[in-house]
């Protein structure tokens, strides 16, 4: 499949983690997985160390330039649109170095999220309403609403754990309020991971990011662990249930 086109802005940021991993004997996909780490966890005040962290102190100066780089790239960009999405330009752009394009993922064109929330919109300007996205991507179509509807709570959910970062970090910047969910939404009591992403903002004016607990996710939502545990004994036991064949391939009759 052929390599993504990456944006003309984007190009000396995916030329700077592309050297810096070929030059470390990294996969890009690896480094941009840890850069996102990398801002989540500078944003999360009182955060223990990351334990996993496998970069020397001389390689942690890539992801403070790396860091500055998007910033100041923001910046600019958000001076003549009102959202932009770095990091989901940059995860197709590295995925498909890879061979398979994004793993299969393709992101919601930005002129498409744009159409679909004006087609959705109304005169009416509502606010402290919680918006939803089940399979948030990179969380575009959340930004592309939030600009247009600002004072509300947005909520993103999805499996990959890569898809809710670039969520968590593009809300973080664009001031969005709100939480992001790892976890399957079709079956919500299988949580994995989530984040508070700017709680305080309102009372202070500083972007943080906060961990979500599983007692937090559960309670907030009225969801016990029983029925977790009821649900997967469901599944497995539907998987397990044999395969029921049709009547047309059991039947004895033949046709003359």
């Amino acid at each position: 499949m052929a390599q993504y086109n990456t944006p003309q802005a984007l190009r000396p940021l995916e030329k700077l983690i592309c050297d810096f991993a070929y030059s470390n004997g990294y996969e890009p996909m690896s480094v941009f997985n840890d850069f996102l780490r990398y801002v989540t966890h500078g944003f999360s005040p009182g955060a223990p160390p990351v334990k996993d962290w496998k970069y020397k102190r001389q390689q942690n100066r890539f992801f403070m330039e790396l860091l500055a780089g998007w910033i100041q790239l923001m910046q600019r960009e958000l001076q003549t649109r009102e959202w932009f999405d770095a990091f989901g330009d940059l995860f197709m752009a590295l995925s498909s170095r890879g061979g398979q394009q994004a793993h299969g993922q393709f992101f919601t064109p930005v002129h498409i999220c744009d159409l679909m929330v004006q087609c959705t919109g109304t005169d009416e300007k509502t606010t402290g309403k919680r918006m939803n996205d089940p399979t948030c991507g990179s969380g575009r179509l959340l930004l592309a609403y939030h600009v247009r509807n600002l004072g509300n709570y947005l909520v993103a959910e999805d499996i990959s754990r890569t898809c809710c970062l670039m969520t968590v970090c593009n809300m973080l910047i664009h001031g969005c309020v709100g939480e992001v969910i790892q976890h399957d939404s079709l079956l919500p009591e299988d949580f994995k991971d989530g984040w508070f992403v700017n709680p305080v903002l309102t009372t202070t004016g500083i972007p943080t990011i906060r961990k979500m607990s599983e007692d937090e996710y559960r309670t907030s939502r009225n969801i016990p662990l029983s029925g977790l545990k009821q649900r997967m004994a469901q599944f497995q036991k539907r998987k397990d249930a044999p395969v029921s064949r049709p009547a047309c391939l059991t039947s004895k009759k033949t046709i003359s």
